[in-house]
């Protein structure tokens, strides 16, 4: 079989599905190539395969026209992402199967992707309402974490048309490597919390918090009881502003605080397997925090009414922040009610991804061969 891995995105796609490409390509008579667009791709791709012990796999950046790399430049990538995928479905069409991370590959059969079977392997996990999530129904077969993501689409009458099967999350295997490559240490010896606010605007609490949560920091580094602060937001936060955000960021680092604006510690699971309190928003990054139960606050800064809505269950494993004046009084008593919390965050987690918690790369290659073999 002659498979096609797609990173079309930022290299947080490497750590969803490199796993799964190296088990296709440990199969007798198969041939995986990865192509990728961003320039930083293969460096993550090599690091997971330095971690695991594993060998390179073919690796092709995708060919871009002038227009393509000029919206590139201006910033544009969600408009760079579509035209990119225009652009190479001929050679796409030479595969067997085409496996991507993202919801947007789905518009591959649009354009002409008519002869591989075109697979999702779901990065993140159910709960919220996604860009793009109707063009699920555009891939032949999904590969999900759970039977809470298996319910969430079905549930929103996705997942009817083609084929489906859970697997884990093959990120997992990734972090049991990598858990211990670079231990977080600050000068103090205190532990850190991680705040990490989500990209979207109308969501993220990042607009209009982001600045008193910092400052709120430094003012307690000194306490006994006191946190230091990692601050590492979404990827795709800095994708405009030609590094202009992503630079008055950092200058906010100093002692006790730690400000992330591209690093892999952002994507493998340094911050979130180390944190001793998670700080959020809507990031998907809630699930693999709870892989280890511990105390959780969310910001709802612009008063979104969340309660009885599905798209937020998971603000129901912590406290809930909707005024300003509550922010750092509730950070400091967190881990005195994170008991409360526990037996719903032990739940949570148990029912977003199947067991074992391990192996799920395995079984995604072993459920793709089994699909290309019956279709």
């Amino acid at each position: 079989m002659k498979i096609a891995f797609i990173y079309i995105a930022e290299p947080y796609q490497c750590y969803h599905t490199a796993t799964v490409a190296s088990a296709l390509a440990a199969m007798p008579g198969n041939q995986v190539t990865e192509y990728y667009s961003f320039p930083d791709t293969p460096l993550h791709l090599q690091r997971i395969r330095r971690s695991l012990d594993l060998p390179d796999l073919p690796l092709k950046p995708f060919p871009k026209s002038w227009r393509a790399k000029a919206l590139k430049r201006a910033r544009r990538l969600d408009q760079e992402r579509t035209l990119v995928l225009k652009e190479n479905v001929d050679e796409l069409n030479t595969y067997d199967a085409v496996i991507a991370t993202e919801y947007s590959a789905g518009i591959l059969k649009q354009m002409g992707l008519n002869k591989p079977k075109l697979i999702l392997l779901m990065h993140g996990a159910a709960g919220r309402y996604v860009k793009d999530q109707n063009l699920i129904d555009q891939f032949d077969l999904t590969l999900l974490s759970g039977p809470k993501e298996e319910t969430f689409f079905k549930s929103h009458g996705l997942l009817q048309n083609h084929a489906s099967k859970i697997i884990g999350y093959p990120k997992f295997d990734v972090f049991a490597a990598m858990r211990h490559e670079k231990p977080i240490h600050f000068a103090n010896g205190h532990p850190f919390a991680l705040y990490n606010p989500h990209c979207q605007r109308s969501l993220t609490s990042a607009s209009r918090w982001m600045m008193p949560l910092i400052k709120g920091f430094r003012a307690q580094l000194d306490k006994p009881e006191g946190y230091n602060l990692v601050v590492a937001p979404h990827i795709k936060m800095f994708h405009k502003g030609f590094g202009f955000k992503a630079r008055a960021l950092k200058r906010q680092e100093g002692p006790g605080i730690l400000v992330d604006t591209g690093s892999p510690a952002m994507l493998d699971m340094t911050y979130t397997s180390q944190a001793a309190l998670y700080i959020g928003d809507v990031s998907s990054q809630i699930y693999e925090f709870l892989a280890i139960p511990r105390p959780c606050v969310f910001l709802n800064p612009n008063k979104i009414a969340w309660k009885n809505d599905p798209h937020f269950v998971y603000w129901t494993l912590g406290d809930v922040v909707e005024n300003l004046h509550d922010l750092m009084p509730t950070i400091a008593n967190a881990a005195k009610r994170h008991a409360l919390y526990r037996p719903a965050q032990e739940k949570f987690f148990q029912d977003a991804f199947c067991a074992p918690l391990l192996g799920a790369s395995q079984r995604g290659a072993e459920a793709i061969m089994h699909y290309l073999a019956q279709t």
